[in-house]
C-alpha cells in the first residue's frame, strides 16, 4: 500500500511538472462555498467630499459591528459570507479594492470592519487633500466589481454587487468606460444582483434612478438615505436584507424590486441604529 501511494504521489508530481514545462495551467484550486460572495462598492468620485467618504466608510464598519447584521451574516446554511469593497469613481481614476475576507465569526466579522476603518489607500489620502474624484462611473465601477467575483476563490450560492452613490451616471469624458447597460448585461449573464444604496443629498429623486437604471437581477432593490449622515442606518439595513437568507428568498420570490424609505429621520451616531420596515 505504502509503495502504491508513493507512485501515485509522484505520477501527480512528474504530471505537474509536465504541465509547468508545457506552459498548461495547473488545476485550479477548489473553491470554497459561501452563502454569498458580495462587493461593497463605494463612490469616491468628485462629487464625494473627503468627509462624506469618511461617513461611508465609518458607516459600513458600523453597521457589520451591529449584532444584528452579525447575526444574519452567520445565519445561512454554511455559515460563512465572502467580502471585499471597492472604491470606485471615474474611469480615468484607479479604483482601490480591499482583498477579499471570509466571514464566519463575529471576529472576522470584526476584523473586516477595522480594514475598512483602516482603509489605507491613496483615495483616502487624495480626498484629504482634494484631489482625485472626476465623474461618476457607475457602470465602470460595477464591472471592476463584477470581475472581482469572477476571480476570486469562493464560490457563493448568492452574489451580489452593493453600490452606493450620491449622483446619476456621467459620460465618459476622458476613458472609454462600461456604462450602466454594459454591467446590468454583464451582471445577469453571470447571476449577480446589483443593489444600490442612493444618498439624496444632491437629487431628491436619486433613489428613482437607481431603481430604474442601476439594480439589477431577483429581489434586486434599493434603499435610501437622505444625506450622508443617514448612511449608517441605510447600510445596516440595506446590509440585513443582502446578508439574511429569510429576507432574501421572500425577496426573489416575490420579485420585489422597491425602495425602502430611509428619509424618516437624520442619524449621526452609527452605534444604535433601529431596523425600519422592510418595505413601503
Amino acid at each position: 500500500m505504502k509503495r502504491l501511494a508513493h507512485a501515485r504521489h509522484c505520477a501527480s508530481l512528474l504530471c505537474l511538472w509536465f504541465m509547468a514545462m508545457s506552459g498548461l495551467p495547473a488545476p485550479a484550486a477548489r473553491a470554497q462555498q459561501v452563502d454569498l460572495e458580495i462587493v461593497l462598492a463605494m463612490d469616491g468620485s468628485g462629487s464625494i467630499s473627503a468627509d462624506e467618504f469618511l461617513l461611508q466608510v465609518i458607516g459600513t464598519a458600523a453597521a457589520l459591528k451591529d449584532a444584528s447584521v452579525q447575526q444574519a451574516i452567520l445565519s445561512g446554511p454554511t455559515g460563512r459570507v465572502a467580502i471585499s469593497a471597492v472604491i470606485w469613481s471615474d474611469a480615468a481614476f484607479p479604483k482601490y479594492p480591499t482583498e477579499w475576507h471570509l466571514l464566519n465569526s463575529p471576529e472576522t466579522i470584526d476584523a473586516f470592519a477595522q480594514r475598512l476603518l483602516n482603509f489605507n489607500n491613496p483615495a483616502n489620502a487624495s480626498k484629504r487633500q482634494g484631489k482625485g474624484g472626476g465623474g461618476t462611473g457607475i457602470g465602470d465601477g460595477i464591472v471592476y466589481a463584477l470581475e472581482m467575483i469572477h476571480s476570486n476563490r469562493f464560490d457563493g450560492a448568492r452574489k451580489v454587487v452593493d453600490v452606493s452613490g450620491d449622483g446619476v451616471e456621467t459620460d465618459p469624458w476622458f476613458k472609454k468606460a462600461f456604462t450602466l447597460p454594459d454591467a446590468r448585461r454583464l451582471a445577469r449573464a453571470r447571476g449577480v444582483t446589483i443593489n444600490g444604496l442612493a444618498i439624496l443629498t444632491d437629487n431628491w429623486k436619486l433613489h428613482d434612478y437607481y431603481r430604474a437604471e442601476v439594480i439589477s437581477g431577483p429581489g434586486a432593490f434599493v434603499v435610501k438615505a437622505v444625506d450622508f449622515d443617514a448612511f449608517a442606518v441605510a447600510i445596516r439595513n440595506k446590509l440585513l436584507r443582502e446578508m439574511s437568507p429569510v429576507i432574501t428568498k421572500r425577496l426573489e420570490r416575490d420579485g420585489s424590486q422597491f425602495a425602502g424609505s430611509q428619509n424618516t429621520k437624520t442619524y449621526r451616531s452609527p452605534d444604535v441604529s433601529p431596523v425600519l420596515p422592510l418595505a413601503q
